[in-house]
């Protein structure tokens, strides 16, 4: 059920004083590890980058730029940065481990989602992107594999190929990164012309994606796309089709920002009467609630021994004895949680603050 793989051969063992464990992910520009040292209470997702732009200066300056900025960023919906190398020989970050699935693999296991979690998801999307966007950071790669869903709500992860959204990121040429089924044109063309509209455009392509089982651009070639070809919106469901279609205009000054998909989308929960994050649990499906707690239950696989760098040539090693705590909710079925109308009154004081926190 995990996302968690064996190490490979040639795979580093070490990171930062992390001992790393099983292999988490792997993409364009790094490979992520499930990773434990003995200051920390909880794993750690280590992202060690590989990038043939590694070992360029201007790389390094702009990656260690972006470092201080993601520091700032933890917040509902993003895990905390926890350590990071920017001057080692291969830079990397680790962040707080989401022991949780993505949300990829609950639509390719269930099925398309209903209105109702739909607009749960947007809610809990424009929030997040409020809160990266507001401390002046890019995703550029958010898609269903990189939205996590746990007990509490989502997680949006991996800011690998993220960038400051005034100027300095760390792309140091035009060449495409991303997923192309969830870019905007102008991310398309040119990664370092994606700006926070270019995000929402993304969030834009997950709503059709979750609520259709395919992509706007479904088969149409990015030459078409660039010509003017129109997304396919034909079974978004009629409430919601508004709002993917505002994000999904092809002008980025056409379409909303985070808080304002953020606002809209929580106004129509309130008519299903359905708390953006409680202790009620989510608003899903019974069965996809329970593969949730299923997946938060099964245990993290925690070394008994942790190598330890010593910070000079030696290598010392320590007993670990970290929390357990598997990081997604409280393994409790959520079918029979209560959804009623006395949540209102409580989300509208909290979503003002929310909103105060971003900025109008």
């Amino acid at each position: 059920m995990v996302s968690w793989q064996p190490l490979q051969a040639g795979d580093p063992r070490e990171c930062g004083g992390f001992h790393l464990t099983h292999r988490l992910g792997q993409g364009g520009f790094g490979t992520v590890f499930l990773g434990f040292r003995p200051d920390l209470p909880d794993p750690a997702a280590v992202k060690i980058f590989t990038s043939q732009y590694a070992g360029s200066p201007q790389w390094r300056k702009r990656f260690l730029r972006e470092i201080e900025m993601i520091k700032t960023m933890a917040g509902l919906h993003t895990a905390a940065l926890l350590d990071s190398g920017g001057h080692d020989e291969q830079p990397w970050l680790a962040t707080r481990y989401v022991h949780a699935p993505p949300l990829h693999t609950l639509v390719h296991q269930y099925g398309a989602f209903d209105v109702l979690p739909a607009w749960w998801l947007a809610t809990g999307l424009g929030e997040a992107l409020a809160e990266i966007h507001a401390k002046g950071i890019l995703h550029r790669d958010l898609k269903p594999q990189n939205i996590l869903v746990e007990g509490s709500g989502i997680k949006v992860i991996d800011f690998g190929i993220s960038r400051f959204s005034e100027g300095g990121g760390i792309t140091v040429d035009p060449s495409f990164f991303g997923s192309s089924e969830y870019c905007a044109n102008e991310h398309l063309l040119d990664p370092r012309k994606a700006t926070e509209k270019s995000d929402v455009f993304a969030l834009g392509a997950v709503l059709v994606w979750v609520t259709t089982g395919r992509t706007p651009f479904d088969g149409v070639m990015p030459h078409d796309r660039l010509a003017g070809f129109p997304p396919n919106l034909d079974l978004v469901p009629e409430s919601l089709y508004d709002l993917v279609e505002s994000c999904l205009a092809a002008d980025p000054a056409n379409r909303p920002t985070a808080l304002t998909v953020f606002r809209t989308a929580l106004d129509h929960l309130t008519d299903f009467a359905v708390p953006l994050a409680s202790e009620a649990g989510l608003p899903l499906p019974p069965e996809i609630r329970d593969f949730v707690d299923a997946w938060a239950a099964e245990p993290v696989p925690v070394p008994t021994f942790v190598l330890v760098s010593t910070g000079g040539s030696g290598v010392g090693a320590a007993a670990y004895e970290p929390h357990r705590g598997t990081g997604g909710g409280d393994g409790a079925s959520a079918a029979g949680r209560d959804f009623s109308t006395g949540w209102v009154a409580r989300w509208r004081d909290v979503v003002d603050r929310r909103r105060d926190s971003y900025g109008q």
